[in-house]
């Protein structure tokens, strides 16, 4: 549990990151620009308090105000990411990647959470191994002749 939560203090920290980037971008006469950077000030605030889902909710709304600006990308990637949706979350990271493939906080992003992704899918089959040797429902017992080691 704790490499999660210091997963998700680093994607605070990025989130931090990509609202000072994206910040700039807004201009006194774009109306569109100035509510994306309202969204993902708003976004930022509910990440920080641990509201991904309202979280997510904003940077998808300042997503749909200035599509494809990968900070934004980024930012809706590390809230997918801790709202435990990780398959949408690497396909987002990827998008952000094929419009930004430069992008050093967004690289650095994608390669901690692809480690993460990676490690979490090789887990999967481990804990379905485990619940094979686990005693059915119904009190019965399987003949696989393997000891449960928990």
């Amino acid at each position: 549990m704790d490499t999660t939560r210091r997963r998700i203090a680093t994607s605070c920290a990025a989130i931090a990151l990509a609202v000072l980037a994206a910040a700039p971008a807004a201009t006194a006469g774009d109306e569109a620009a100035r509510q994306a950077s309202e969204q993902i000030e708003r976004g930022f605030v509910a990440a920080k308090n641990g509201y991904w889902q309202e979280a997510l909710f904003r940077f998808e709304r300042a997503n749909a105000l200035t599509p494809d600006q990968p900070r934004i990308l980024n930012n809706i990637a590390v809230s997918l990411e801790a709202a435990g949706r990780f398959e949408e979350a690497l396909a987002t990271y990827e998008a952000a990647l094929a419009v930004a493939p430069n992008d050093r906080v967004l690289r650095r992003n994608y390669s901690q959470f692809k480690e993460f992704y990676e490690s979490q899918m090789a887990a999967q089959p481990a804990a379905a191994d485990d619940k094979a040797g686990e005693q059915p429902p119904g009190g019965g017992s399987t003949d696989s002749g393997e000891k449960d080691d928990a």
